[in-house]
């Protein structure tokens, strides 16, 4: 049954208030367990590492795994969990404020606009809910649910009044922010989760088509299509004139957002499933992980590799960008701090299972969740914030500072 849960309906007590600190190679202090192997500058590599007790951890533990991406809004820490619910915690304290719970399991990112949080619903193959939620940041309660023809995995995005938001049911919905009607509904050609991006007058979005889309934000209409040779579960960002995309054919796309002309691709190493996390751009460099396990850096003009970074197993989180310091999490169950110059990493955090959130930094504190059901937040050297194309577009969790 979905709706508001208070706090006395929890017999679980969320926060954690232990201590704990990543000795690492000095970017990150941290979480559960540490560890820091530098690589050369060009190919750094993963490493392990020990426990150590003695600065500032946040952890608040939800009832299943986490999937979706933290947003940050006046103090507040809102994430979706795939025990169905929706979670606001007051980022000082880690103490819940409100939990909402929806029809089924929140795979979803949350968009915090006008005291609102938008978020999608539904995960598993039976499809147990296919809504977007409308939701008061200050109680929890729902203003509206938007149904749709399948699960929404997408993460909405909220631009001049409508939101915007993509089904399993093959479309992309615009939606009036207040009153939660349709505006207009665009087939994509097929399933999409991507989550729409918005520049200027253009709304681009992946499909399982193959294909990236440039929809008209006013009246829905397809301005033009571009072809991959896989599906594109990634979702896009855009830096100047340009559109990034990563495909399933393990290819990283520069796009004329205009023309939906191609400027250049870039190849990771062939795999399966190929590039599902998100690119972000920032000063002059694309950042992406990849299905082969790796990090990569890319320059934005040429397409040519700065470096790469390899983890233990797939990424699929998207990386961020804060200071001096890009930060992604692995499906080897780690969170990773890697010099944004040198490619080489200066920090760890070892959770108990996948990271697939894509992390947010916000006032030198790192928030993220892990499939272990807790979200985390790990102070950093630096008192800095997520910056880039992802976060400036508010893809995939962001903050309003």
């Amino acid at each position: 049954m979905k709706g508001v849960r208070s706090n006395a309906e929890s017999n679980v007590d969320r926060r954690v208030n232990r201590r704990v600190f990543l000795a690492s190679c000095g970017t990150i202090a941290v979480g559960t367990t540490t560890g820091c192997l530098s690589g050369d500058s060009n190919n750094g590599a993963a490493s392990g590492g020990t426990r150590s007790d003695t600065e500032t951890v946040l952890e608040f533990r939800t009832d299943d795994g986490i999937l979706s991406s933290p947003t940050i809004s006046d103090g507040t820490i809102y994430i979706g969990s795939t025990d169905s619910s929706v979670y606001a915690i007051n980022a000082d304290t880690g103490n819940e404020q409100w939990s909402f719970e929806t029809d089924g399991q929140v795979y979803s990112s949350p968009q915090v606009v006008d005291q609102t949080v938008y978020i999608g619903s539904g995960l598993g193959r039976d499809p147990d809910d296919t809504n977007l939620y409308a939701i008061n940041t200050t109680d929890g309660t729902e203003r509206w649910q938007f149904e749709t023809g399948d699960r929404v995995k997408s993460s909405p995005t909220v631009a001049n009044g409508t939101v915007y938001v993509t089904s399993r049911d093959g479309y992309l919905y615009a939606i009036d922010a207040e009153s939660g009607t349709e505006e207009w509904a665009t087939s994509v050609g097929s399933t999409s989760e991507a989550s729409p991006v918005i520049n200027g007058e253009s709304v681009f979005v992946g499909s399982f088509d193959n294909s990236l889309y440039a929809v008209d934000t006013s009246t829905g209409t397809v301005q033009w299509t571009f072809q991959t040779g896989e599906l594109v579960r990634s979702s896009a960002t855009v830096s100047g004139d340009t559109v990034y995309v990563g495909s399933s054919d393990s290819t990283l796309y520069a796009i004329d957002h205009q023309t939906g002309d191609e400027q250049w691709q870039f190849s990771a190493e062939d795999t399966e499933f190929g590039i599902q996390s998100s690119p972000t751009v920032s000063d002059g460099t694309v950042y992406v992980g990849s299905y082969d396990s790796k990090l990569y850096a890319v320059d934005t003009e040429t397409g040519s590799q700065t470096w790469e970074f390899a983890t233990g197993d797939t990424i699929i989180s998207s990386p961020t960008v804060a200071g001096d310091t890009v930060y992604v999490g692995s499906q080897d169950n780690n969170l990773y701090a890697v010099d944004r110059e040198s490619g080489t990493q200066t920090g760890s955090v070892a959770t108990d299972a996948e990271v697939f959130s894509s992390p947010t930094v916000v006032d030198g504190t790192v928030y993220f969740g892990s499939g272990d059901g807790t979200l985390y937040g790990v102070s950093a050297d630096e008192n800095v914030s997520s910056q880039g194309s992802r976060v400036a577009h508010r893809t995939l969790g962001h903050h309003n500072q």
